[in-house]
């Protein structure tokens, strides 16, 4: 038996099952063994982890805390105005409930040609890195491992990385598309699903300072009551989302408290200068 024999032998031996997934680094075999032995424990553990800090439908969440912030900001805002320059209380109601509606057949179509366009821009920009790996492999290939290089990896493992990715053009595309766009296909929200979250919620937001509007036949009362709901409501809305991003739930609940508050009294004045007008 030849030296050459032995030493092919002592590999096989050393490597075990994982030599077919190191074969192509010359250098390091052993650190790179110990690391893909210990990384699948670490992967486990962390994966239970995130499981349950996941924010999960972070886009549809996004949709409904717009919708609803956006729904109450304007309509306790367009109320007050509205209240400091009329004072018959069945034309305030008539003007709410039109803006309430309004906004949400805008808001929906707004969200629905919005996430659409995500859609469409995720398709062309899809369509243009595949065009790029299929006539310019090589300089794709090096637009990959440039990225694990900067990510603390050697050229070795860079390399072995790039031919595992690449040997699946499904896979290299959706590499490119993550690593050099940032985009990637699991992010995107159903249209409809983000249209009717946006609108629904615009309309529940608007309807909370409406509903004292629609209860109190006294404007004074109803401009106060409403406030006070929206106001109380505001806070909540901040709250939750402050609690979502792990923020301050008091600050974020301020925050949009505080937006609210100013709109409303800010409308509220120029409705009222709006009478001498």
């Amino acid at each position: 038996m030849t030296s050459g024999s032995i030493g092919s032998e002592e590999d096989e031996d050393a490597a075990g099952p994982m030599r077919h997934d190191i074969s192509s680094a010359p250098n390091g075999k052993e650190d790179m063994r110990a690391l893909k032995e210990k990384s699948p424990p670490a992967a486990e553990e962390s994966g239970i982890k995130e499981i349950h800090n996941h924010i999960r439908g972070r886009g549809l969440i996004s949709s409904i805390a717009l919708g609803i912030s956006d729904g109450l900001v304007t309509n306790v805002a367009f109320l007050a105005g509205f209240s400091g320059a009329v004072n018959s209380i069945g034309l305030i109601r008539l003007a709410g409930i039109a803006a309430m509606l309004a906004g949400g057949v805008s808001m929906f179509f707004g969200a629905l040609l919005a996430a659409r366009s995500e859609i469409d821009l995720f398709h062309a920009d899809s369509r243009r890195e595949a065009s790029e790996i299929e006539h310019e492999p090589d300089e794709e290939r090096q637009e990959l491992k440039n990225f694990y290089l900067l990510k603390g990896l050697t050229h070795e493992e860079a390399e072995m990385v790039v031919d595992r990715v690449t040997s699946s053009k499904k896979k290299w595309l959706e590499d490119i598309l993550i690593h050099e766009l940032h985009l990637h296909e699991a992010e995107l929200e159903n249209p409809f699903a983000v249209a009717a979250s946006t609108g629904l919620a615009f309309i529940l937001g608007a309807a909370v300072p409406l509903f004292a509007y629609l209860l109190l036949d006294a404007t004074n009362f109803a401009i106060l009551a409403s406030m006070g709901a929206s106001f109380l409501f505001l806070f909540v809305v901040g709250a939750w989302k402050g609690r979502l991003v792990g923020k301050s739930i008091w600050r974020s609940g301020l925050e949009m408290l505080l937006v609210g508050a100013v709109a409303s009294i800010l409308l509220y004045f120029i409705g009222r200068l709006l009478v001498f007008v």
